[in-house]
């Protein structure tokens, strides 16, 4: 009985010492896992329980802060997944901390923000007022990819001054085309010339120089004389040298060249930040007793009507810029053969139209316009006036 008590005792002392060995051996490597996760402490904090919730923190002396992932320029929109989270020691984290994405997402940068580098309540603003003094805030509202570019601007191709910032609209082009010499790079018809051999000029046609010094001179046969055709005539049978009765007719094509260009601005931009003067200190009065040092009021004068805006800031593409460059400087050395025109687009609006060049034979042919037939009767074009004044009552 005394030796199965023994054995017994044995057992529950070696049960003990395997338990507390076991325990040893889970804390060991508990401690050895914190050690191994404290470079990424963000990512273990995240990972799941068993049953699907959150995870504790494994370190109850860091906190989760919001930093940046990717380099955020001054005056972007920050993004949902330009944002991360580092830990942080809670004794070391800032008032000014964020720990919640969704206060920055759809913030913009007050700065430059480099990556990594946490985001403090301090470095984000919610609208483009309240940015910092360097550079613009267009340049903040411009669309990531995209460059700005101003165009002239007028009512009547301009949808009547109805063009705001924020809008979206098509911009068209209207050209003259004409034909040239190909080499002279000058208006066709040409002009015709006469050539004179050496000593046949005479001294009407070269003026006052020597004969002798002549090797060859072009005589123009007259102001008017232009390169023609020659005709024969149905009824008499003869051939006769048609020119030109005008100067060449230009011919005339329009077509909208880019779509969906958003308006960054109307006429000339303000200064941004503008400041506002203090008002002199003024001393209550009560109210029903008149002042006697007060100063009569004037008036107030009506405010004068702005100007319509001559200008126009659209936001596109670097190729599209250089393209309606190209066009805006075709328009300065051509301002009746080169013309904008900018056409309003639905609010909400994002599709794109596939548009054909409109010329005088697409309208002919597209709306079946008849050519009038040559009659021997027309239209009365005397102006007739009544003398009679008419009285106003």
């Amino acid at each position: 009985m005394a030796r199965g008590r023994t054995l017994l005792l044995v057992g529950v002392v070696l049960l003990a010492l395997s338990v507390l060995a076991v325990v040893a051996i889970m804390n060991f490597a508990n401690a050895g896992a914190n050690q191994q996760g404290g470079d990424a402490p963000t990512a273990a904090a995240s990972d799941p329980n068993a049953d699907g919730t959150p995870a504790t923190p494994v370190s109850a002396g860091s906190l989760d802060i919001v930093v940046a992932v990717q380099d955020l320029q001054r005056g972007v929109v920050i993004p949902t997944e330009a944002l991360g989270s580092v830990a942080w020691p809670t004794e070391m984290v800032p008032p000014n901390a964020i720990t919640d994405p969704a206060q920055i997402v759809g913030s913009r940068a007050r700065y430059t923000i480099q990556r990594n580098e946490p985001i403090f309540t301090t470095m984000i603003v919610k609208s483009l007022q309240e940015l910092s003094p360097f550079g613009s805030d267009t340049a903040g509202r411009i669309p990531k990819g995209f460059t700005a570019i101003s165009l002239p601007y007028d009512l009547n191709n301009g949808v009547a001054n109805g063009v705001r910032a924020g809008d979206y609209v098509n911009i068209l082009v209207s050209m003259a085309f004409v034909d040239i010499d190909r080499d002279y790079q000058s208006l066709l018809p040409n002009l015709s010339a006469g050539v004179l051999g050496p000593g046949t000029a005479s001294q009407d046609t070269v003026g006052a120089l020597p004969p002798q010094m002549i090797v060859a001179g072009i005589v123009p046969a007259g102001n008017n004389a232009q390169i023609g055709r020659g005709e024969t005539d149905p009824v008499l049978g003869e051939t006769l040298y048609i020119v030109p009765s005008e100067m060449q007719r230009s011919r005339l094509v329009s077509q909208s060249i880019i779509q969906n260009v958003l308006v960054m601005g109307m006429g000339i931009f303000a200064l941004d930040g503008p400041t506002v003067p203090e008002l002199p200190e003024t001393t209550a009065v009560p109210s029903g007793v008149v002042d006697p040092n007060a100063t009569p009021t004037a008036a107030p004068t009506a405010t004068p009507t702005p100007p319509p805006p001559q200008l126009i800031t659209v936001a596109v593409s670097p190729q599209e810029a250089l393209v309606l460059d190209y066009v805006n400087r075709l328009h300065e050395r051509y301002p009746d053969a080169v013309q904008y025109t900018y056409t309003l687009r639905s609010a909400g609006d994002t599709s794109l139209a596939e548009t054909q060049s409109v010329t005088l034979q697409y309208m002919v042919d597209t709306y079946k316009i008849s050519l009038p037939s040559k009659l021997n009767y027309g239209l009365d074009t005397t102006v007739v006036v009544d003398p009679t004044p008419v009285a106003v009552p």
